[in-house]
Order: structure tokens, then sequence, then C-alpha cells
């Protein structure tokens, strides 16, 4: 319990000998104006991380995701390893990649961001992903967008979703397209309290 307390004390003392790290002639003012030409850009870039970090050789990758995204003007510039961006020509190209993930070369996860005006390129965290995750087994008078919703929301921030079409014999209910915290251990079941009976 000692050895806590002078640790903080430690810890508070040289907080305040480090003092005030910045001054007011360290800042400066940025006018809020922005070019229509950097506004215009900045809606048709995406920055990508690879999740696993491998080796890839970069003309291999570059070309692989062309034919993949069915897109041949889009212009990628390797920032650092395994970190890049994408300038797509068209909005709609960019959104189509964007709604059409995961997207995975040699096996590795490519997560992708949108670029943002005032986040310096390599401020982005690559932490979160959306995919589409597919629920089976819940009771069938319960089968509702909002239960489905519900159950999702227990995985991760849910995006959008949709039900399987009556009649479906897989016991398949639905889909919902979800962020999951990748540092986080998938969830393969969750408990639905109905009352009187857990499912």
């Amino acid at each position: 319990m000692d050895n806590e307390h002078n640790d903080e004390r430690r810890m508070a003392a040289l907080c305040k000998s480090l003092g005030n790290l910045w001054s007011k002639d360290d800042i400066v003012d940025v006018k809020d104006g922005i070019f229509e030409e950097k506004l215009q850009e900045c809606k048709l870039t995406l920055f990508m991380k690879l999740y696993s970090k491998p080796n890839v050789n970069f003309q291999a990758f570059l070309n692989t995701m062309k034919r993949a995204w069915k897109t041949k003007n889009v212009d990628c510039t390797l920032l650092e390893p395994e970190f890049f961006s994408f300038s797509f020509a068209s909005e709609a190209d960019k959104q189509r990649v964007l709604n059409s993930g995961p997207w995975l070369f040699s096996s590795n996860l490519l997560m992708l961001q949108q670029c943002h005006l005032n986040t310096p390129e390599l401020c982005y965290e690559f932490t979160h992903c959306a995919f589409w995750v597919h629920f089976y087994g819940l009771p069938f008078g319960r089968v509702t967008r909002e239960i489905v919703k519900d159950v999702a929301s227990k995985i991760g921030k849910v995006m959008e979703g949709k039900l399987e079409a009556k009649g479906n014999s897989n016991y398949k209910v639905g889909k919902t397209r979800i962020n999951l915290n990748l540092a986080a251990p998938l969830k393969t079941r969750i408990i639905i309290n109905l009352g009187r009976k857990n499912v």
C-alpha cells in the first residue's frame, strides 16, 4: 500500500516538473475556409491498412485490388509499409468499394476508412471493421427487424440489417452489417431472455 502511495507521489512530482509542454507560440490558428478541390479530393480518398501486416508485393496488390474492385481509375499511394491511400475517379466507385467490403488480399484483411478533412494521414485508427453477420435460431414468433437489431447490437455497432424471406428452411432469420472491434473476442452465441424462458 505504501509503495502505491509513493508511486502516485512520484508520478505527481514528475508531471509537475514537466510543466506546460506547449506554449501559445506553438499554436497556429487555421482559417475555416477549405478549397473546393481539397474537399472533393477528400471525398474521393480512402485510407487502407492491412490488418495482419504481411509483406506484400505492392504492384501485385494494386493490380489485384483494381480487378476485384472493377475499377481502373484509382490511384494508390504507399504511405508506410502496409498503409495506403486510394484516390478514386468517382464517388460512386469509392462508395461501392466501401459498401462491398470487407476485402481480403492474400488472406489478410483490408481495413478501409473514409478520408476526413481535419485528420492527418497517419492519425487514423484501424481498430474496427464492418462485417455481415448471419443470425440463426431465433424463435419464429420473435423474428422482427427490431429484435434482430437488438441481438446484433450485443456484438457491435449496427449499420444495416435484412430479414430472410419467409419459408427459408435453414433456420437463418436475417443478417446484419456490424462494425466489429477487431481486438475484442468474437461472439458466436447470445442468450435471449423471453421472460419465463432463455433461448
